[in-house]
């Protein structure tokens, strides 16, 4: 990609979004395409994917690898212990606001620059040109760990509710570490195999996961609290707070029981990289995300007050495990173990929803990556494979890595928690590196989109920036006190792993060959482009 400055003269503002008639969809569908292929031009890009994907495919995308209904109740437990009732139900009402500026923020990036890469490639064009190529490069290699953890911890997760299902219908229960770890690795094998099928066939996936979602949400909060056979009062629900982590700090604990509210709300920012393959991107993606959002900030509330209505004995929640807690729930307030496990399948297909999108998001993060040679071997990876068009090497790799790096779990358990705290630190550092780059280079002088803050667009993006570095120290913050190995948050270290990575890299061969996103209008970067580039 050449200069920043040329790259930053997109004119979306003149673009009008005009509604037609049936009669006029194909003339409509024509000039939004050529409109679409015309930006991707303007920044640098050849399109390379079939424009396939609808408003309500990216709104779908966005909501479903949110997966609010079973990441809510994933770290149950860990939340009950941190604060109780009120951080479970207050920690989304603290947490909405925050991540409403960062979904704004991006929304309004998404807009001007609709391109695959997201976080990434936005970072390079948000930056100045001696310092666009290293923030996009350490930006792109945080998310790319971040959406690894990400992938990882849904495919765990599934495979946690599978064995809760078999133990909650099978009087044998069964507790292996084994047979967790297998079955994610079918699970993974599975999301490969998917998303191998590519973007349309992810399109078909998201419009059902919409009304899956949709009724199964609506069944779990009227069912369970209804056949509950005692209810906690509402001064409970809505005042109580409960502390057994060991900390004095009350203020601390309650932050501590974040996590839960974090986790949740993470994820909407992958529509952006399926950007090139949606119609009428600048609009629709925006508008897309902002709905995946707030549906899922609405969506949150309602879960969390009609699980908190549905309690029996919080004690005995606290003393299982995550998948087990959520069972325990479900079987205490209904009293019937086959809704109980019906209740279950409904997480657990919502779950793989949001694991094929996860596994789509980070191969087209990677194939971006690729293309602009910000990887090693870059031209192996930069390949879509078949009529599907989908990067195939990259998804095997991306399921390899996951397959290996889950291994240690076996020895502690202690490992798997910080993958979880990794995910959403990394996910919410790499979203908030665009809005610092803004700020730091390009405050007065951002390209504006269809969608766009006005002048609320600055104060909304320091905002942004402020809560992602406070919620990066409070989530490295040991989950308990006093702190022993055992109990120990390793999440800061793993961070610090891959920050180091990323920067080793950088000064051992990626300053000498990666100038920045670059163009691929005729072919792909040769060699002698990189080192031509390097003597300019």
């Amino acid at each position: 990609m050449g200069d920043n400055n040329n790259k930053g003269a997109v004119d979306t503002t003149s673009i009008k979004v005009e509604t037609s008639s049936s009669s006029d969809y194909a003339v409509e569908s024509a000039q939004a395409k050529d409109y679409d292929t015309r930006v991707l031009e303007e920044l640098g890009y050849k399109q390379e994917f079939t424009r396939e994907v609808s408003l309500m495919v990216q709104a779908g995308f966005a909501f479903s690898t949110m997966a609010v209904l079973p990441n809510w109740l994933v770290n149950l437990t860990a939340t009950m212990s941190a604060g109780g009732p009120m951080s479970l139900f207050w920690g989304i009402i603290v947490i909405a606001p925050f991540v409403s500026c960062i979904a704004l923020s991006m929304a309004e990036i998404f807009s001007a620059y609709p391109v695959n890469g997201g976080v990434y490639s936005w970072c390079y064009l948000l930056s100045s040109p001696e310092w666009g190529p290293i923030m996009s490069w350490l930006c792109g290699y945080i998310f790319t760990g971040g959406l690894l953890s990400v992938l990882m911890t849904l495919a765990y997760t599934m495979a946690e509710y599978v064995i809760a299902i078999a133990n909650v219908m099978n009087v044998q229960q069964t507790d292996n570490q084994g047979a967790i770890v297998g079955l994610y690795i079918l699970f993974l094998i599975i999301g490969v195999g998917y998303s191998y099928l590519g973007i349309k066939f992810s399109g078909y996936l998201n419009y059902f996961m919409i009304y899956w979602v949709g009724i199964g949400t609506i069944l779990v909060v009227v069912i369970m609290p209804a056949m509950a056979p005692t209810h906690p009062s509402a001064e409970w629900v809505f005042t109580v707070f409960e502390n057994t982590t060991g900390y004095k700090n009350q203020g601390i604990t309650f932050l501590l029981g974040m996590l839960q509210a974090g986790w949740c709300l993470i994820g909407y920012e992958n529509g952006a990289q399926i950007a090139e393959g949606t119609r009428n991107a600048s609009t629709s993606g925006p508008i897309g995300l902002m709905i995946a959002v707030g549906s899922g900030i609405v969506q949150a509330l309602v879960v969390s007050i009609a699980v908190l209505f549905s309690i029996q004995d919080l004690e005995e929640l606290q003393s299982e495990t995550p998948a087990g807690a959520i069972a325990v729930l479900f079987v205490r307030a209904t009293r019937n173990t086959s809704l109980t496990a019906f209740f279950l399948v409904i997480l657990l297909v919502t779950q793989f929803g949001s694991l094929c999108n996860s596994f789509l998001a980070v191969a087209q993060l990677i194939w971006s990556m690729a293309r602009d040679g910000c990887i090693p071997n870059h031209r192996f990876w930069y390949k879509l494979s078949g009529k599907h068009e989908a990067p195939l090497r990259i998804l095997i790799l991306v399921a390899v890595i996951c397959i290996v790096v889950i291994m240690p779990s076996f020895a502690s358990e202690v490992y798997w928690s910080a993958i979880m705290s990794t995910a959403v630190i990394c996910v919410n550092v790499a979203y908030g590196m665009p809005f610092f780059c803004r700020l730091v280079w390009k405050r007065d002088h951002v390209h504006k989109g269809p969608f766009n803050l006005g002048r609320w667009s600055v104060p909304i993006n320091f905002v942004a920036v402020l809560w992602v570095i406070f919620f990066a120290i409070i989530l490295c913050f040991p989950s308990v006190s006093p702190v022993e190995p055992v109990t120990m948050n390793w999440a800061s270290l793993m961070i610090g792993a891959v920050f180091i990575f990323a920067l080793t890299f950088w000064f051992v061969g990626g300053r000498k060959t990666f100038k920045g996103p670059m163009q691929t209008l005729g072919n792909m970067a040769t060699e002698d482009d990189i080192k031509a580039n390097e003597a300019s």
